[in-house]
């Protein structure tokens, strides 16, 4: 026990400074204090000064959770980030961030917690239940989830936005994301017009927006008179799945010259076996969502970019305006993408005769 005392007391535990600390160095009430960090008006400015002052000195600053609980309105807009591997989410969840912040909204994000089960890939109920219930006004959910059950017994009337995929077991919900047919089109044509024939894709399956993107890559191959084939990276979405399946694509006897990946960190790994196969200046390969690492001089990866700053402020939009969100509410928004074509995407190889 004596241990323990003196290890406290060598170490003490920093007080955070409270309003009422910062009212007692100003010398005014609680709630002067309060209505300074609430309003810009409706204080003399020599007690707003004292006030400003003394919070700097004890390092004061208003506690964001505290204000938007004792409101007991919400207040907020819990973010959801499906999976911080993916960059594409992240950039999206920290562009709604930084766009409510300039709106005056306070914000949070969290992640999502999936773990792999006897019946597959399922949503822990758990972490998603501590931000619900903190009672956010809003929730931004970024990027796709194995299912949206844990969201199902929220009020009918909490808007509630998906971004990057789809809202389609949320009736209520509205989802804005890529238009893929668009993006397939945009990658299909861009091939063609390499010289590529025999085109390969690579995803998962299972998942809504998984088994849509795929079915537009389909739809454009067919349209621009190609040859497509499918290898599934099963339910995952990283490199190590997408060097599999093309590993699989590559040792066939008809293998692709083209391969298009569903999202770039698939394609990391399409290209980690191209590379391993030899092929590396004989297949071309193209990425889904143009994050940073697409963009490094050692990958230089052609890819599909989300406009994420419109995804984004669109969804936001819809998150802090009623009237707006009340218009659109079960519809999905489409963005239109654009194609970024780097060095990955080589031009097709003609055999000799």
């Amino acid at each position: 026990m004596l241990g323990i005392f003196l290890f406290y007391y060598a170490y003490p535990v920093t007080k955070r400074p409270t309003i009422h600390d910062v009212a007692a160095l100003a010398g005014v009430s609680k709630s002067l204090v309060a209505l300074v960090f609430k309003q810009d008006s409706g204080v003399s400015e020599a007690r707003r000064d004292r006030v400003l002052a003394a919070a700097k000195q004890l390092g004061y600053t208003p506690n964001a959770w505290a204000r938007t609980l004792r409101s007991n309105s919400g207040g907020f807009v819990g973010i959801i980030v499906a999976d911080f591997h993916n960059p594409i989410f992240t950039e999206v969840a920290e562009a709604a961030r930084k766009f409510l912040a300039g709106q005056g909204v306070f914000s949070f994000v969290s992640t999502a917690s999936v773990v792999n089960t006897a019946d597959g890939r399922s949503l822990d109920p758990v972490p998603l239940q501590h931000l619900l219930d903190l009672k956010p006004s809003s929730l931004f959910i970024v990027g796709g989830l194995p299912n949206h059950s844990a969201f199902k017994q929220l009020s009918k009337n909490m808007p509630i936005v998906v971004a990057l995929a789809s809202a389609a077991d949320l009736p209520l919900a509205v989802a804005v994301r890529s238009d893929d047919n668009q993006a397939m089109r945009l990658l299909t044509d861009h091939l063609a017009q390499l010289g590529h024939k025999n085109l390969a894709y690579v995803g998962p399956e299972g998942s809504l927006v998984a088994d849509q993107r795929r079915a537009a890559f389909d739809r454009q191959v067919e349209i621009a008179g190609l040859s497509g084939v499918y290898f599934s990276t099963g339910t995952d979405n990283d490199e190590k799945a997408g060097a599999a399946a093309a590993s699989i694509a590559l040792a066939g006897p008809d293998s692709p010259t083209a391969i298009v990946a569903y999202n770039d960190n698939i394609a990391f790994g399409v290209q980690e076996a191209v590379d391993a196969a030899g092929v590396k200046n004989k297949v071309a390969v193209t990425g889904y969502d143009n994050t940073y690492i697409a963009q490094l001089e050692r990958i230089n990866l052609t890819s599909v970019a989300q406009e994420i700053q419109e995804i984004a402020a669109r969804a936001c939009e819809l998150l802090t305006d009623p009237e707006r969100f009340e218009l659109a509410r079960g519809k999905e928004l489409l963005v239109s993408p654009s194609l970024v074509i780097r060095g990955s995407s080589v031009a097709a190889v003609t055999k000799s005769k």
